[in-house]
């Protein structure tokens, strides 16, 4: 994966691919200046916010997602909508999409309204094409940053017409629930974090906070914890030469055995299958930069 002029070229389908797109997301959330769009043949992320509107135009097959709370799916031809500061997931679907953030600082004649506001409907169906071709004149016309900003504003425009868009109170801006992501990519290596003492630390019950959890993010909160702590695992095991058993405890698992077990559930592989793979297709992936 790697980034040109705000286009962005993605041609790993692995399951490994979701730590480098979870990182793209981070590493651009709110320091992002221009929009960027890419093709995906693998639409999947974990739940995360960040300052930017973020379109996926569905091309083939049928894609689930988790937006605001709401448990969503679109087809080919419909759209997903992610206000800023909105909270979204993706499911694991090998359907090809156009996937595209505009950060509300390319835009500013209408930077407040996007950031204080929210898309009424976080799917709808592009019926004329319309939105297809403007993101493709977007992304064969980066470069032009005259072009590129009128794009993104017609871009918007229509999106707010055909999803709806209206104000609302400036402490929409992340909600609770970014709060609560925000403190467990902070915490996640902390073993002894729990439902129990997130649900504390927030003020709620524990079946209260374990409810709005699983609504709005679409997991429990203890895989959501394991998610956070194999990502980091698995990067660290793919860049290092550290021992597995060093790799869990430093991610916040008891044991290599809990690690082994949560690993091999989120990933389908294990650690070592998962570092092969990772290393074979960088492998593949230096060879063919070097053509």
């Amino acid at each position: 994966m790697y980034v040109k002029y705000g286009v962005i070229n993605d041609d790993l389908c692995y399951n490994f691919r979701e730590i480098k797109m979870y990182e793209l997301f981070e590493r651009h959330r709110d320091i992002m200046k221009e929009c960027v769009i890419w093709d995906s043949g693998r639409v999947y992320c974990l739940p995360h916010y960040h300052s930017g509107v973020e379109i996926v135009y569905v091309l083939e097959g049928k894609v689930t997602a988790v937006i605001g709370g709401r448990n969503v799916s679109a087809g080919a031809g419909e759209v997903f909508v992610s206000g800023c500061y909105t909270v979204h997931s993706y499911g694991d679907e090998l359907s090809p999409a156009v996937v595209t953030i505009i950060p509300p600082g390319e835009v500013p004649a209408i930077e407040k309204m996007l950031i204080s506001g929210r898309f009424v409907s976080p799917v709808f169906r592009d019926d004329t094409g319309e939105l297809k071709e403007m993101l493709m004149l977007l992304k064969n016309n980066h470069q032009d940053s005259t072009v590129r900003m009128g794009m993104c504003y017609a871009i918007l425009g229509f999106i707010m017409k055909k999803a709806g868009f209206e104000a609302t109170d400036s402490a929409h801006r992340g909600g609770v629930m970014a709060e609560v992501l925000s403190y467990l990519t902070k915490n996640y290596a902390q073993n002894n974090l729990s439902a129990q003492s997130l649900a504390a630390y927030f003020g709620y019950s524990r079946s209260r906070f374990s409810h709005l959890f699983k609504a709005n993010i679409g997991v429990s909160i203890p895989r959501y914890i394991n998610i956070l702590r194999c990502r980091n695992a698995a990067k660290v095991l793919v860049e290092t030469d550290m021992a597995v058993v060093d790799v869990a405890i430093n991610a916040g698992f008891n044991n290599s055995h809990t690690f082994y077990v949560a690993f091999r559930e989120i990933y389908g592989m294990t650690p070592g299958d998962y570092v092969k793979a990772a290393r074979d297709a960088a492998e593949r992936e230096g060879k063919e930069s070097g053509r």
